[in-house]
């Protein structure tokens, strides 16, 4: 069995499925249509925000849907300030107002994630809907206003990575600090893997960009996060393989000739683990909604009681390269962990399967 912490250190929280937009790529399927009966109560997150700071649990995300949706979702908030864990919000960032944002300046939490997909109306919008380019922008200088600490999330699929250098360019140009490229996982609505950047569009984006990276072109503090989390991302590893130019490798803080015993590198029910707005409770957010991958439900019992006992999390843990099937199992490169389990089980049917996203191919002699 592979190692596993004694909590997860980072717990996504789900405060409802409801959403003001629907996106093609979301990982929960969330929609404007979603129901509100079954989200938890305030006293269902009172309880979870204790039995979470009872367990230790470093950082928490609250996300959705649209966590702003909620009517009550400030009362949600105020429940956790009495803990120590980071706290972290998950939006879209339209509904966002001044007269929210001045609100939210008098909470403490560490990081506010608004999400732009493109640097204009033409690519954002496209993705998530007319209107809503301007809309992200305004709530996005509205946080800045009230010194709120903003960062943005930029989703990388098919439809946007031409113009990921662009929407850097504007967060910057905006003053924003931080911003991370959340790649598209196939799961959710994202699950036949269709929306997923193609190696002809993302090599020489990624090329030009670890170009950039070394000779200090990128401002703002900038990182890409695969969904897989192997020691070297093959995202990374093969368009720098394929222009010869694995030296920009180090750039990003990777390393393919650290030698290392192979495992399987998915954090889901080893570091991580995520709650839906239903209490169902999933090694992490890109599995909500897939029965096989569901490890309990804190409306039955405690978090506490699934990390340490979920069957779910069991066979997770016990996933090793000897039942891994597919060009994982045959794939040459000893530094990556066979990337996602999400994205195997629905590319391939099975936790157990190959993650077909990843660009390795076998070579069939």
């Amino acid at each position: 069995m592979r190692f596993f912490h004694s909590a997860p250190s980072l717990v996504d929280v789900g405060v409802t499925n409801r959403c003001n937009l629907k996106c093609d790529y979301c990982s929960v399927s969330s929609s404007p249509n979603e129901l509100k009966e079954d989200e938890l109560s305030l006293q269902d997150f009172k309880n979870l925000f204790q039995d979470l700071s009872d367990m230790n649990i470093h950082r928490i995300s609250l996300t959705g849907g649209e966590p702003f949706v909620r009517e009550d979702f400030f009362e949600i908030l105020n429940l956790t300030q009495k803990h120590r864990f980071a706290k972290v919000i998950n939006s879209n960032g339209v509904l966002i107002t001044d007269s929210i944002a001045r609100k939210l300046s008098e909470f403490n939490f560490d990081r506010i994630c608004i999400t732009m997909d493109g640097s204009s109306p033409s690519i954002h919008d496209v993705i998530r809907g007319d209107g809503n380019f301007k809309k992200t922008i305004k709530g996005i200088k509205s946080l800045m206003r009230y010194n709120l600490p903003v960062s943005t999330l930029f989703t990388l699929n098919k439809t946007n990575v031409h113009d990921l250098i662009p929407t850097i360019k504007l967060n910057e140009m905006l003053g924003i600090r931080y911003m991370s490229v959340m790649v598209v996982c196939p799961t959710g609505r994202a699950s036949d893997g269709n929306i997923l950047a193609d190696k002809d569009k993302w090599y020489p984006v990624f090329l030009k960009l670890s170009e950039m990276r070394k000779n200090g072109d990128i401002r703002l503090n900038f990182k890409i996060v695969p969904p897989n989390e192997s020691s070297v991302f093959w995202l990374f590893y093969f368009p720098l393989e394929y222009y010869n130019r694995l030296d920009l490798l180090e750039v990003w803080g990777q390393n393919p000739r650290i030698t290392q015993a192979r495992e399987v590198s998915c954090t889901a029910g080893i570091s991580s683990c995520s709650i839906a707005h239903n209490g169902d409770v999933y090694g992490c957010e890109l599995m909500t909604g897939i029965n096989e991958l569901k490890a309990g439900s804190i409306k039955e019992n405690s978090i506490k009681d699934i990390w340490e006992n979920s069957f779910a999390f069991l066979k997770l843990r016990e996933i090793t390269f000897d039942k891994i099937t597919g060009k994982c199992k045959s794939c040459p490169h000893k530094w990556c962990g066979g990337g996602c389990r999400s994205a195997s089980f629905n590319l391939t049917g099975s936790k157990y399967g190959s993650d077909e996203s990843c660009f390795f191919e076998e070579r069939i002699s």
